[in-house]
């Protein structure tokens, strides 16, 4: 059975975005090897807000997935449309592959 990892940058105190949804306070660390964390995962999955902040589109090399009722899915051919994650999850979790990263929040 695939795991769900979730993965998300967070201040100490909880938060992942600023009170206007700013997340600029997230500081890339050169010592960290994103592509090495990312292999390890070949599908996405996201809600609509944090699909819409990271720009709208499918993640390189992986099938993305976004949680959705009101996204039409003729706007995003490349991306999967969900409108109800809990049955899916656990379909997908079933298929064989790689662990499934949960990102974003919000």
């Amino acid at each position: 059975m695939r795991r769900i990892v979730y993965s998300v940058a967070m201040s100490l105190d909880g938060y992942i975005a600023g009170p206007g949804g700013d997340y600029d306070w997230i500081v890339m660390d050169p010592e960290i090897d994103f592509g090495e964390i990312t292999r390890r995962f070949d599908t996405v999955i996201m809600g609509r807000r944090t699909f819409e902040v990271a720009g709208g589109g499918a993640s390189e090399g992986m099938e993305t997935f976004v949680f959705s009722r009101t996204l039409r899915p003729a706007d995003y051919p490349k991306v999967n449309l969900v409108a109800d994650a809990e049955p899916f999850v656990r379909e997908l979790r079933g298929r064989p592959g790689k662990d499934v990263w949960l990102f974003g929040g919000g």
